[in-house]
């Protein structure tokens, strides 16, 4: 089964707003000196490479099989064995807590990396949205998703887990 990996707005907006100004760095880049185009250079330096890696991250969507969850990036997927889930559930952003990215994106094409909150510990978080959160829970790990249907997808996976148990 396949669940949609919808960015919210603020995801967005975000997002939008950084390729805008990397577009208007670029732009000044072209039109200045060379002298005085030390800071557009470094800027882009960094800033262009962190918008494609977080562009190659971002889940596309997420795939439910007989044997696993599957987050479908652009450049790589994560795969998650049903057999290493202890515990699945919808969860609210509350829950997460005051989240601090150790490395990781905080909006710009979704909520990916590796964050850190004093309810939750480490975790990853791989959504695009911060409304339809799942957590996955396997002995040594913690992932946050978003699928669309969140529901549906708990449902789903819950049932496939107690057919095979």
């Amino acid at each position: 089964m396949r669940f949609a990996a919808v960015q919210d707005d603020s995801s967005k907006m975000i997002t939008h707003l950084l390729i805008v100004v990397v577009i208007l760095i670029g732009c000044r880049q072209v039109m200045v000196d060379r002298h005085d185009a030390i800071p557009t250079t470094i800027a882009l330096i960094i800033l262009l490479p962190a918008l494609l890696l977080a562009w190659g991250l971002s889940p596309r969507y997420y795939v439910l099989t007989a044997a696993e969850i599957i987050i479908k990036g652009h450049l790589r997927s994560i795969r998650i064995p049903l057999s290493a889930v202890l515990r699945l559930r919808s969860i609210d952003e509350e829950e997460l807590g005051e989240s601090a990215r150790v490395f990781a994106s905080g909006g710009v094409f979704g909520y990916l990396g590796a964050y850190r909150s004093a309810e939750m510990g480490d975790y990853s978080r791989w959504c695009t949205n911060n409304e339809h959160l799942v957590l996955i829970e396997s002995a040594n790990a913690k992932w946050v998703i978003s699928p669309d249907n969140s529901t549906e997808f708990v449902k789903a996976v819950n049932k496939i887990i107690n057919e095979v148990h």
